[in-house]
């Protein structure tokens, strides 16, 4: 879904302004999660978009078993 709204977004030209850009973090909801867990894992992932250049999608997966998390582009 993410993908989809970014290139809807960078696609409509916008009366006065021109095209603009949108950036993304997304995580899967785990079995447990708090609401601080994801909404920590969604900043991480929308941080990781805007370092990386801007009008993307990255996705924060966390192995619940390590504790560990990784950012992914899509």
């Amino acid at each position: 879904i993410a993908s989809k709204l970014r290139l809807i977004t960078e696609a409509t030209m916008i009366p006065h302004v021109g095209r603009i850009t949108t950036s993304f973090g997304v995580f899967e909801y785990q079995s447990g999660d708090s609401k601080e867990d994801f909404v920590k894992r969604a900043d991480m992932a929308l941080y990781k978009a805007k370092e990386n250049g801007r009008n993307r999608v990255e996705v924060a997966y966390q192995n619940k078993r390590t504790e560990n998390v990784s950012l992914v582009s899509h």
